[in-house]
């Protein structure tokens, strides 16, 4: 049950809406100031208090300003302020002054009342005080030692974001610092030794050669957690039936890949093929890889998903838009993530997206759902990501919306993502040449090649495809 936490002349408000309200910035749709609109003219137009009559003062009396108050006559930013003054204390009455444009960044934030909330769980002010007190260097490796490691992640970020700290990859970083915790519960000595080899030597080595030219992103992050994972659940397997790796046979192979999950299997392959080659096993073959293909939606079931995208308004903004990616152009959630604002660009009245080069046109009324949702992108009210580019920005600091929770979010409206992607791209290829949909959409050619074939596309003997070396027929002698 809701409780009403205001009477306002045409009713009672919820503290979620109330706290909303004043929240709410802008031109006053009567008088045309630039304040607080905390109430609603007819049409949906913002109102100030004056305009709008009988809602109260919510003046700060400290600063003067307009906005939520936590206190009788205080605002949520003055609180907010206060508050981040007292844990940012080096002890010395003042704030570390290596920490100010943190403290900048926080007390700006257009939402203080989210500050407020995160200073207030019990384990953000000890890591935010022990930056202050010089307890640990105010550096990467000086947050690694604190505890817990997702708010800590969190802290990262906004000092990166706000010049503190130096940029780094986060999700090599966050491998790095899961590596050593996730062997210390190996309890098998050879198999933490072995392991350790595995995840320092080959995994780690080549997620760092990837950071070199470009974020490794979650999916490899996790790829490598997972070849670990499975790489100690043979080797437990292997101990149980009273074997250690040197007396591994091939019956031993054979029964792992048989009876564990296709997807533990395949997960202890990348282990498997470098123990054979480092010696650590004797020279065995593996079984052949078994790849399944999500089945494409029928068209039609397509078409209806994009149909329900453009009429069904309940759907929140930023799922429309994905889905639309997903729908009309095949993009993987790897890539819809890494979207900017500069991406989206206008000739005339058609608005482009550059997914690969060149941009592709989005037809109305799609273009309308684009262009509405990144005038209104979410997770901007807080210090994370104030003023991010991002078409997509998530909740920490510098970072996009995570696949995983679009992924989890697009199940529950039951769009399918792969399965409807495979069918977008078939449709795709169906309707141009394999080369001018992989260009445009950032596909590899050849991979969209093989699926215009698989397709019945009739453009397979398309010029730009072509790899033939015979020399044109110039009708010289």
């Amino acid at each position: 049950m809701v409780v009403a936490s205001k009477h306002w002349p045409d009713g009672s408000i919820c503290s979620g809406c109330f706290a909303r309200a004043c929240e709410t910035y802008g031109h006053c749709s009567v008088c045309g100031v630039d304040r607080m609109l905390p109430g609603l003219s007819s049409t949906g137009q913002g109102l100030c208090t004056d305009c709008a009559g009988g809602l109260g003062d919510y003046t700060c009396t400290r600063c003067g300003q307009e906005g939520w108050r936590h206190y009788v006559g205080i605002c949520g930013r003055c609180v907010l302020t206060d508050r981040l003054t007292a844990i940012l204390d080096d002890g010395t009455g003042t704030i570390r002054p290596e920490l100010k444009p943190l403290f900048e960044s926080i007390c700006a934030m257009a939402r203080p009342r989210s500050g407020i909330l995160w200073l207030s769980r019990p384990h953000v002010p000890p890591i935010l005080q022990a930056l202050a007190h010089g307890d640990v260097p105010l550096t990467h490796d000086g947050l690694s030692t604190l505890t817990p490691w997702r708010s800590v992640a969190y802290v990262r970020d906004l000092l990166v974001a706000c010049g503190t700290l130096p940029p780094i990859d986060r999700f090599l970083f966050l491998f790095e610092q899961w590596l050593p915790i996730w062997l210390d519960d190996i309890h098998d000595p050879e198999h933490r030794k072995l392991l350790h080899r595995f995840g320092t030597w080959h995994l780690l080595r080549r997620l760092r050669t990837v950071a070199q030219t470009g974020p490794i992103g979650h999916c490899r992050n996790q790829n490598a957690r997972s070849h670990l994972r499975q790489a100690a659940a043979f080797l437990a397997d292997l101990s149980a039936h009273g074997r250690d790796p040197q007396q591994c046979t091939q019956a031993d192979l054979d029964r792992w890949f048989a009876s564990a999950p296709r997807s533990a299997g395949q997960g202890a392959r990348a282990f498997l093929r470098w123990a054979i080659d480092h010696h650590h096993i004797p020279r065995l073959t593996l079984p052949a890889t078994v790849t399944g293909h999500s089945p494409p939606i029928s068209n039609r079931q397509r078409i209806d998903l994009i149909r329900r995208i453009h009429t069904d308004h309940t759907i929140a903004p930023i799922d429309r838009v994905i889905a639309l990616l997903i729908l009309l152009y095949a993009q993987p959630l790897t890539r819809i993530v890494r979207l900017t604002l500069a991406d989206i660009a206008h000739d005339g009245d058609q608005l482009l997206i550059r997914l690969g080069d060149p941009p592709v046109p989005v037809p109305e009324p799609f273009a309308k759902v684009i262009t509405t949702y990144a005038s209104s992108r979410p997770n901007l009210a807080t210090a994370t990501n104030p003023d991010s580019q991002l078409l997509f920005p998530g909740r920490r600091a510098g970072q996009p919306i995570h696949p995983t929770s679009i992924r989890l979010r697009l199940q529950k409206l039951g769009i399918p993502n792969l399965n409807a992607r495979t069918r977008a791209i078939r449709e795709l290829l169906l309707q141009a040449p394999a080369p001018v949909v992989a260009t445009m959409l950032n596909y590899n050619n050849q991979r969209a090649t093989r699926i215009a074939a698989e397709a019945g596309t009739t453009y397979k003997t398309y010029a730009a495809s072509r790899t033939s070396s015979t020399t044109p027929t110039t009708g010289q002698p």
